[in-house]
């Protein structure tokens, strides 16, 4: 089995009333489909902020990469 990898996720959507916005999302996974998986969900689902993100369903844009890990010296 895979080890999960950690990814940084910025999903950028356009508002109608705000214009662009941007959300920076830390995430894990087996793979980068996996790791944009966990991060919309947690980007669709964190109750404090949904009332901004209601427009996000209409049309959204998810840069991903993954974080390399330090290493020992």
């Amino acid at each position: 089995m895979s080890k999960p990898n950690r990814y940084k996720c910025i999903i950028q959507w356009k508002h109608r009333k705000w214009g662009p916005r941007s959300e920076k999302v830390a995430s894990e996974g087996t793979s980068i489909r996996r790791a944009i998986n966990a991060a919309l969900l947690s980007f669709f689902s964190n109750a404090s902020t949904r009332t901004e993100r209601r427009d996000a369903h209409v049309s959204l844009t998810v840069q991903c990469w993954r974080v390399k890990k330090p290493t020992a010296a």
